[in-house]
């Protein structure tokens, strides 16, 4: 085995961890404390905006560490640890861009904000957060226990 596969390792576990780690984050703090101010999209957004850009990177930090890893060695652990990692991305631009982006359009036009949708679309997005939380976290534990 190559010396570049175990100097990846931490590399991919230390962007799995972040990726679980926003993930529980969002469901474990975030949601509920929209739901305890009513559901503010603003605040949504702003949770939105900031976190995307570590979901990202970490997914393809991760994906890349563990696809290169399995590339030089063969190890289907890195490869399922990578398609775990990566699945985030493509189940994110299918199902959760639309309600995404109708959130935010409700935020950038508050005067078309209907709370009961704001309330049904929050609760939808959580859901689907909890795919994203499941696969990331199972990246993470099986990255640990490699």
């Amino acid at each position: 085995m190559s010396v570049v596969p175990h100097n990846l390792l931490p590399v991919a576990a230390t962007a799995n961890g972040i990726f679980a780690g926003l993930g529980l984050t969002l469901s474990a703090v975030t949601v509920p404390a929209l739901r305890a101010a009513g559901y503010p999209p603003g605040a949504w957004a702003v949770t939105y905006n900031n976190g995307h850009y570590i979901g990202i990177g970490s997914i393809f930090i991760s994906s890349a560490a563990h696809f290169y890893t399995y590339y030089l060695t063969k190890n289907q652990r890195s490869l399922y640890c990578g398609i775990l990692s990566f699945i985030s991305f493509p189940f994110t631009l299918l199902f959760m861009m639309p309600t995404n982006d109708r959130l935010l359009t409700i935020n950038r036009n508050p005067t078309i904000a209907d709370p009961k949708e704001v309330v049904q679309l929050v609760e939808k997005w959580n859901k689907l957060q909890m795919f994203r939380t499941v696969t990331g976290t199972l990246a993470f534990v099986l990255t640990i226990f490699y």
